[in-house]
């Protein structure tokens, strides 16, 4: 997904890159990228920061360029994006506000949206997206039957 980034914005984002290129090389090293996560309150393993430093090294050359970097910003901001849409999607769903899905919630959903499904299909859905077996589908299950659909 593409995001237009106004000057300023870009500015900005320049800014943070160079504060945590500590040492202006204009790339960001391991231990630089390390930092930016204690900055943000974030203590991750050695393992998940190197899977995440090769993440976003697409050049493979052991650094995160400026351009990795705002790659780096736009996928944050999509992940957002994606996150707050979902929840809203779920509190759609979850009509009485008890942070489940179920059955019944299901059933009124699916008719609203011009979805008429029998009972077998919707208990179907709801099986599908019911990873615990309990029935009903919580924010996380939610989440990750959006994904695969």
């Amino acid at each position: 997904m593409f995001f237009e980034i106004n000057d300023d914005d870009l500015h900005k984002i320049r800014d943070v890159f160079n504060m945590f290129d500590e040492d202006g090389s204009g790339s960001i090293t391991l231990n630089e990228f390390r930092d930016i996560y204690d900055a943000l309150g974030h203590f991750i393993s050695e393992n998940e920061l190197l899977e995440m430093m090769n993440d976003a090294d697409t050049n493979e050359d052991g650094f995160i360029t400026f351009h990795e970097f705002l790659r780096l910003f736009k996928n944050h901001i999509h992940f957002k994006i994606q996150e707050k849409k979902l929840m809203e999607a779920f509190m759609i769903c979850d009509c009485n506000g008890d942070k489940y899905v179920t059955l019944n919630e299901l059933k009124r959903i699916m008719h609203e949206v011009g979805e008429y499904l029998n009972d077998n299909q919707i208990r179907a859905m709801l099986k599908d997206a019911d990873m615990d077996n309990d029935n009903k589908i919580d924010f996380k299950e939610f989440v990750n039957f959006m994904k695969h659909k």
